[in-house]
């Protein structure tokens, strides 16, 4: 009896008691509260609450009719499209586990994916259906549902026929089944990747999403005139978080575009009556090298989340005196609970800190050894959280990398960074950005903050290349501003006084883009540390 009545005590956070424990709850709620307003605009088409809790019922019975049962998987791979959060909730009313895939992927980075979560049930929109169709022959049985309007499609995904039409989830005639599901049973996975290795599935419990939610209120302060505006796409927490679930629990409107326009953005602000947009990283550059204009502050946005930490620091700047938008700087994984776990807020003594958890989760900065380290010391970022459910159960179907990185009760992040005296967190890149030469240690990320400030250097980023004196050289790769013929020997000498001389870059390679992961669209540093040294600009060769 004791048990009973504890498994039934109702959750609280910082001592407020929590409403819903699960997106389903929080969903039903929301449409009993609003009926048919519209409130939730995904690529054009505005819905309510109430669409959204219907249309997930139907679309729920009818798996449950086809064998769909607890802890399956059901995927999606669309671009951003209502369709995405009709089936996320669906599958939460089955306590099935929803699987949103990255609308990059291709080929083998497909296969992978869709092999390791063996859904059931694949929902897949006519432009990514033949990304499908190219590899069905080595894909796991499922059954695969189209989103295309008033048309079904023939074809064999791995042995699974006709493809129907998504509109067949949606016909009327079975009951939904009543499933219990709690905030600790698994709820979504998201595939991702950091810049080595194959996509790793975080498998993410139910209250994850309501507490992520829950600091979205606070981060951004939210007010009951505010709407939101979001251009992240809906297979990764930012998208899903921030545009989703932080506006439902914030109880304010929300608008999700298919896709981000720097040329339109501002435009599709004001339409919106947006007052909290979603810009991250090179979003901020695209919109700072828009014409300007004298509509550049005819807005309602009040603050941005802020993603910042691959882009020079006086880019961000300008944006902010540009437009007059102020900025929530972020430090966030996947893996621990996604967004806003550390957050700075607008009025932040230190603007340029990554921020504090604000009680959500304890942070350390670790040695070698898992040893904190003392302030001012850079080393791995570690975190654990201070309630329960609200970080990854672990990788799915990968149980000594989720103990890898859950070890001696830390979550491993495989960043870098330091805490100051105050306890703020300053993010100075990940493990993969540092290098060694002789006898030194040096931040890939220092140098490229460095070099991003040189005349006619767009963009730049420096990885380690192997010395035939042993340990690394550094070597830069430079995206030139358009127009711009800089030289290799003028950016080098850019360098002298700027940097310490062991940290100027020795090789010098111009490139028209980078490569980037499929899952995180991060640069993909182990494959430019992998081209070879030769027909590249050399400072040591040059200097005899």
């Amino acid at each position: 009896m004791r048990r009973a009545a504890a498994m039934t005590t109702k959750r609280s956070v910082h001592g407020v008691p929590v409403e819903w424990e699960t997106l389903p709850a929080l969903v039903a709620a929301r449409a009993a509260q609003h009926g048919d307003l519209p409130r939730l605009t995904v690529a054009g088409r505005a819905m309510s609450y109430r669409d959204l809790d219907d249309e997930s019922s139907l679309v729920a019975a009818n798996l449950h009719r086809l064998g769909v049962r607890r802890g399956n998987r059901i995927a999606c791979f669309l671009r951003n499209a209502p369709e995405h959060l009709v089936t996320w909730v669906a599958a939460g009313k089955l306590g099935a586990i929803w699987v949103p895939l990255n609308a990059g992927l291709v080929g083998e980075d497909l296969v992978h994916t869709l092999t390791d979560a063996a859904p059931a049930v694949l929902v897949v929109d006519g432009e990514l259906a033949e990304r499908v169709a190219a590899v069905e022959d080595r894909l796991p049985p499922m059954r695969v549902y189209q989103v295309a309007e008033g048309q079904t499609a023939e074809g064999q995904i791995g042995g699974g026929g006709r493809r129907p039409a998504f509109t067949e989830l949606l016909e009327p005639g079975s009951t939904p089944p009543v499933v219990e599901v709690s905030g600790g049973d698994p709820a979504v996975i998201i595939y991702t990747g950091g810049t080595t290795g194959l996509p790793k599935g975080a498998l993410l419990p139910h209250f994850a999403w309501i507490a992520a939610g829950m600091r979205y209120v606070e981060a951004f302060e939210t007010k009951p005139d505010d709407v939101h505006y979001s251009i992240l796409t809906l297979f990764h927490v930012g998208g899903l978080m921030l545009g989703v679930v932080g506006p439902m629990v914030a109880d304010i409107p929300t608008v999700i575009d298919r896709r981000f326009s720097g040329s339109n953005f501002w435009a599709r602000a004001r339409e919106t009556g947006a007052t909290i947009v979603d810009l991250i990283g090179t979003m901020i550059t695209v919109l700072v090298e828009q014409p300007e204009g004298a509509g550049d502050r005819e807005h309602r946005v009040r603050v941005s989340l802020g993603v910042t930490g691959q882009i020079p620091p006086a880019v961000a700047d300008r944006f902010v005196e540009r437009f007059g938008v102020g900025f929530v700087n972020v430090y966030s994984l996947t893996e621990t609970g996604g967004v806003l776990i550390v957050n700075n807020r607008m009025d932040s003594p230190k603007p340029r800190a990554n921020g504090r958890t604000h009680g959500w989760a304890e942070v350390a900065i670790l040695d070698d050894g898992d040893q904190p380290m003392p302030p001012g010391s850079i080393g791995q970022i570690a975190l654990r959280p201070r309630y329960p459910h609200i970080f990854m159960s672990g990788y799915f179907n990968a149980p000594e990398r989720t103990l890898e990185c859950l070890s001696n009760q830390w979550m491993h992040t495989g960043d870098l960074g330091y805490l100051d005296e105050d306890g703020f967190l300053f993010f100075t890149g990940r493990q993969a950005h540092w290098l060694r030469r002789r006898g030194e240690n040096i931040s890939a990320y220092e140098v490229e903050s460095v070099l991003s400030h040189c005349p006619g250097v767009r963009e730049v980023v420096v990885v380690g290349a192997p010395s035939e004196k042993g340990e690394e050289d550094v070597k830069a790769f430079v995206i030139r501003e358009a127009g711009c013929d800089v030289a290799p020997a003028t950016i080098a000498a850019w360098c002298e006084g700027r940097m310490a001389a062991f940290k100027i870059p020795r090789f010098i390679a111009f490139v028209d883009d980078f490569p980037r992961s499929v899952t995180k669209r991060e640069i993909e540093r182990h494959k430019l540390r992998e081209l070879p040294n030769d027909r590249v600009w050399d400072r040591e060769r040059q200097a005899g």
